[in-house]
């Protein structure tokens, strides 16, 4: 490495050194962009097998896309060594950002929310990533999370040169018991028990398991009692000890089936609310699909009128015997190991934050892997076909009691939460309605019969819609009805949107096809805002009042606040065509494309779009998840997704039949996808449907939200339905 250069990478510096691999960080010139490059030891050379195995468990690790898994750009051996070049994250680790301090559970929510459907989308292709620490979570320079170094451990301990057969692998202080205990078939599962652990680290600080040596922390993983998360940090749910009993259980059958599933309980403990049962599998490494064990459980009678699921009480086990004879001969032979000194120290590749950071390889003397018993996986719940409709899965919340004493209390009704959300408004007949997502509670708001279009449910109380009328915005409240005037633009041609940032203290103004402002949400001010000139003085950032280097029409705010998605108006070959972009708006510096680029473009070969290059409405989870509709007839076509992150469109979606489908809404919690949906076959009815993501492809078969027959009488209708985040 004197020269600077590894192959045609240019180094630029050394990120981090270990036993199994080197990490730098490096210039590619043929491509223009920085890079890391991971280089292994010469010494995996000696084994004549590895380069095989190197090459094809490189080939899967770069086939293995996913928005939150760290992509690999290339691999191959330059002068003896092998390396695999992945993508630079500038961000920084997980790691460093424990060693600030505890984060919060909205913060750990999120991360998780992101990370599992990467990790369970590994798992499903057979890959386990064995050694899941912080130090494994990166982060891009936009804060976005990433999981790293898929495949690393499979490849260290694939060669025979520098590590035996039957050795242990893995971090100390985030290895599973069945890793400690030697077992080869792990699946899935030990993953998750490691991100148990880094859930614990995450919320309180420190790893939950703590001793002077390395294999006095690997044998507590198989010893010690899962330790109680609020006592090292008093202002956590109760709930949370749950999770991670569950996720940390000694045994891989109590465990979740899936971090999906790990995610949703502790989403639902975000938002207060029970997620529903995950049918989700593990895959063995032998290819072999586990499903969840049914846990032994003692079931307390619930109500299911209103669609809460049981709740379940998990039997605490014992360590039978044979069990703790198999401990003392693991506990004998890694001490003799470590008295001969076979501990071999490997790669951080992010600073020594961890405790403690170093991965350790241990070859035991006794090998006695952990058989899976036989599983009874729980018949999946499906939603049958129209003729007889069913509930949508369900999460609850129960609202505390009413304060004000009676005589006679009345019995409280359980919300209905599903993705996060417990109200849908929408527009019919150009009006503003709200209902319980579930169709119930159905309320008209509105009743002045003009235009409407744009509802946001305002944050941060979300009691009240805001909507655009002509060229005023006004705001219904969901409760009273009450309507009031926002502002008015009666001087602009058009006033396209209107978007409160999701704190409330921003809101983006898109007027006339050609400027964008984003000003401070202050209701007071904005009541007397007439012209455009009114609002330039009221920026914060003067690159931003106004922004007119496109002309923007649909917007929608990232979840941070930091990013803004809009559709606007491109030139091309002699026409203008709607194209959808996301630029950074943070830190008021002049705004680049954030992430990806601008499409549909070329990347899209939308139906109707030749002929009707418009895109009416997008969804935007949030974070990088796009989804919109061509135009076949009035204003509804085929459904699509586009995924930002990977810059790759998902082409035609189209999860309850051919056309046709019109503005799809992610939910809060970015699970679920609502829209509206007319049926060609049945007079152009249309019904609204919020189905859950992960089962779009799988031949589900889905049932409309309940509302009355012949709801929406305009067949051009537009409900435009927006979710309401559960309180």
């Amino acid at each position: 490495m004197a020269t600077q250069k590894f192959g045609r990478y240019i180094i630029k510096s050394e990120i981090g050194r270990g036993g199994m691999a080197t990490v730098f960080h490096a210039y590619d010139p043929r491509f223009e962009r920085d890079v890391a490059i991971k280089v292994l030891p010469k010494e995996f050379l000696h084994d004549p097998q590895f380069r095989t195995r190197f090459d094809r468990e490189a080939k899967t690790i770069a086939l293995l896309e996913h928005p939150a898994i760290v992509p690999v750009y290339d691999f191959g051996e330059e002068e003896g060594q092998p390396y695999i070049v992945m993508r630079y994250m500038s961000g920084g680790s997980m790691s460093e950002r424990i060693a600030q301090g505890a984060m919060s559970l909205e913060e750990t929510v999120q991360l998780f929310n992101r990370l599992a459907p990467a990790l369970d989308a590994a798992h499903a292709k057979g890959i386990i990533h064995r050694d899941m620490k912080p130090g494994n979570i990166l982060f891009d320079q936009y804060g976005n999370s990433f999981l790293s170094d898929f495949g690393i451990a499979r490849l260290a301990q694939s060669s025979g040169a520098t590590l035996t057969g039957g050795n242990i692998l893995g971090t100390p202080a985030y290895m599973s018991p069945e890793q400690v205990q030697g077992d080869k078939e792990i699946d899935g599962r030990s993953d998750i028990y490691s991100m148990g652990v880094i859930l614990y680290q995450m919320l309180t600080g420190n790893a939950p398991y703590q001793a002077t040596t390395p294999a006095r922390v690997m044998m507590m993983h198989i010893l010690e009692p899962v330790p109680q998360i609020l006592q090292a940090n008093k202002g956590l749910p109760v709930a949370i000890q749950s999770v991670l009993e569950k996720a940390m259980a000694k045994e891989p059958a109590d465990r979740y089936a899936s971090s999906t599933e790990m995610a949703a309980a502790l989403d639902g403990i975000l938002f207060n609310t029970t997620p529903p049962r995950s049918e989700a599998t593990m895959v063995t490494p032998a290819g072999t699909k586990v499903g969840a064990e049914k846990t032994r459980v003692e079931r307390r009678a619930a109500p299911t009128a209103i669609g809460v699921q049981p709740v379940a009480v998990p039997k605490k086990k014992s360590v039978p015997v044979v069990g703790w004879i198999l401990i003392g001969l693991i506990l004998v032979g890694i001490i003799a190991i470590l008295a001969g000194g076979g501990i071999w120290l490997a790669v951080n590749s992010n600073k020594p934050t961890e405790t403690p950071a170093q991965v350790v390889v241990v070859n035991p003397t006794t090998e006695t892997p952990t058989t899976i018993p036989p599983t009874v996986t729980e018949a999946p719940t499906l939603v049958p076909d129209t003729e007889t409709p069913a509930p949508l899965p369900t999460e609850t919340i129960t609202p505390e009691p009413s304060t004000t004493p009676t005589e006679t209390p009345l019995p409280t009704r359980a919300v209905l939460v599903v993705g996060g959300a417990d109200k849908i408004a929408f527009i019919n007949n150009n009006e503003i309605w709200v209902a319980n997502v579930d169709g119930s509670e159905l309320k008209q708001l509105t009743s002045d019969g003009t235009d409407k279009s744009r509802p946001q449910w305002l944050p941060p109380d979300y009691t009240e819609i805001v909507f655009l009328t002509g060229k005023c915005v006004k705001k219904v409240n969901a409760e009273t009805s009450k309507v009031d005037i926002i502002t008015c633009f009666e001087n602009s041609a058009f006033l396209e949107d209107f978007k409160v940032s999701p704190d409330g203290k921003l809101v983006a103004i898109s007027l006339d096809h050609e400027h964008l402002y984003i000003v401070p949400f202050n209701l007071e001010v904005l009541k007397q805002v007439r012209y455009r000139r009114d609002l330039v003085p009221l920026g914060e950032c003067k690159l931003f009042s106004p922004y007119d280097r496109v002309m923007p029409k649909t917007v929608m705010w990232s979840k941070d606040g930091k990013a803004l998605a809009y559709v606007f108006q491109a030139p091309v070959g002699g026409r203008r065509e709607d194209n959808i972009r996301e630029i950074s708006v943070a830190d008021c510096v002049e705004p680049q494309i954030r992430i990806g680029v601008d499409f549909p473009a070329q990347f899209f070969d939308i139906k109707g779009y030749n002929n009707n290059p418009t895109i009416l409405n997008f969804g935007f989870d949030g974070e990088e998840m796009f989804a919109l509709n061509g135009i076949i007839r009035n204003g509804y076509g085929d459904l699509y997704f586009w995924n930002n992150e990977a810059n790759r469109p998902d082409l035609l979606i189209n999860p309850i039949g051919s056309c046709c489908y019109r503005d799809p809404t992610y939910s809060p919690n970015g699970r679920y996808l609502i829209f509206a949906y007319q049926a060609l076959d049945s007079g152009n009815k249309i019904q609204l449907y919020y189905i859950p993501l992960g089962t779009i492809g799988s031949g589900e078969r889905y049932s409309p939200i309940s509302l009355p027959d012949d709801f929406f009488a305009n067949r051009s209708d537009s409900p435009q339905p927006v979710l309401r985040p559960a309180k």
